[in-house]
């Protein structure tokens, strides 16, 4: 699945196995990242030039093995349309990377997602059975890996510095749709800045404003 399309292999689980409940999501999580694209790009973000190309299966099924664990199908279909963001210069000595908006979560390519899962190779190692998807920080949006529908939780790292506790888990679907619809009611592109800025009372007003943070 590329650029909006959905192959008939994007459909199937592992092995050309799925079923009505996996094609539906992969529809639906392909369905949300093109709404994503297009606020990014209607409001002129950063993120929407500095996006990167989706990688194919092979990388994908090379992650999966390497992992020894099943990668769901909706992480899958949003690495196969987005891995990670380039980082642009916003100073002489500084590189940033574009957030997607909402809670200030980067994407993670797909190379830098398997790196967080090794100790000592960038910050505290994510808990086993969990891949980053997103990072803020020492903070982490993963993915569970396990059959089924695509959840997701919020990784915070611990007082002590050693490890993380977790905030909240919620299916992939469900944290893409809100930040979509929080880029139209609560989070607005500042072109001027360059930045983000919530509005804090139509935060406050929306369903699952706890996803914003």
């Amino acid at each position: 699945m590329r650029d909006g399309i959905v192959r008939r292999a994007d459909l199937l689980g592992r092995g050309g196995v799925g079923g009505p409940l996996v094609a539906e999501e992969v529809r639906r999580v392909d369905r949300l990242v093109d709404e994503l694209r297009r606020h990014w790009t209607r409001t002129g973000a950063d993120i929407a030039g500095r996006l990167r190309p989706g990688v194919d299966e092979a990388a994908l099924d090379a992650a999966e093995h390497q992992l020894g664990l099943p990668l769901p199908r909706g992480a899958r279909t949003w690495w196969r349309r987005v891995d990670g963001v380039d980082p642009y210069r916003s100073s002489r000595y500084r590189a940033q990377s574009p957030t997607v908006g909402p809670g200030g979560w980067v994407p993670l390519r797909l190379a830098d997602a398997l790196a967080r899962t090794t100790p000592g190779v960038v910050g505290v190692p994510a808990p086993p059975g969990l891949l980053p998807l997103f990072a803020r920080d020492e903070e982490l949006v993963a993915v569970r890996l396990a059959p089924g529908p695509t959840q997701v939780e919020q990784l915070v790292l611990a007082d002590d510095g050693e490890g993380y506790q977790h905030a909240w888990r919620v299916s992939l679907e469900l944290l893409l749709s809100t930040w979509s619809d929080s880029l139209l009611a609560a989070v607005h592109w500042l072109p001027d800045a360059h930045d983000w800025v919530v509005d804090p009372f139509a935060l406050r007003a929306m369903r699952n404003a706890h996803l914003l943070d």
